[in-house]
């Protein structure tokens, strides 16, 4: 499993992932600007819009696409890219997934479907990767069910040990969180 971990001014990624097999790669989103890319490190494109919600701001559509111009810059491929979704909004999550699709395919990279409270696998399309957000309660009863259905699962929001054991032992592609680095000891036991 693959632990992508937030791109912010935290400059010892790219080492650790030398050391770590390239188990551990990059989340960028608009929050943490145009990190550099390398071509030996793994990593994906949020969008940053729960970010946003969490912190009641507008979301920065203009940082989640200089990113993107800057990665087609790099030449570098993401892992996947997360479509604009509408935070803990199934119905609003479809309709945006409808409505950015077309554009982001043109780029040619892999597409994640952000998955809400309410959806099942048949909400994603084929050949679309499934990103597992909406609430935690969620993801703990309904994330796993996504593996045998999708071609690659994600989950977000992964902070502790716990769960990022219960994501690898399920069979989990890749996951996230802000957390790990804070260096809380509680993360250990969570």
């Amino acid at each position: 499993m693959l632990v992508l971990v937030a791109a912010n001014s935290n400059h010892c990624v790219p080492w650790m992932c030398g050391v770590t097999a390239g188990r551990v790669g990059l989340m960028m989103s608009p929050e943490s600007g145009c990190p550099k890319t390398y071509p030996f490190l793994p990593f994906a494109i949020d969008n940053g819009r729960f970010q946003a919600v969490r912190q009641q701001r507008e979301w920065d559509e203009q940082g989640f696409f200089r990113i993107i111009e800057k990665i087609k810059d790099d030449e570098t491929t993401p892992l996947f890219i997360v479509v604009p979704d509408v935070p803990m909004d199934a119905d609003g999550t479809r309709k945006e997934f409808d409505r950015w699709r077309p554009r982001l395919e043109d780029l040619g990279w892999p597409l994640a479907m952000a998955v809400q409270d309410g959806m099942t696998p048949d909400d994603v399309p084929d050949g679309i990767m499934a990103f597992i957000g909406g609430t935690t309660a969620f993801k703990q009863e309904k994330a796993y069910g996504f593996i045998d259905q999708c071609s690659f699962v994600h989950v977000g929001r992964v902070n502790g040990l716990r769960d990022l054991m219960r994501c690898h032992k399920k069979g989990v592609e890749s996951c996230d969180g802000t957390g790990f680095f804070r260096g809380r000891r509680a993360q250990l036991y969570e």
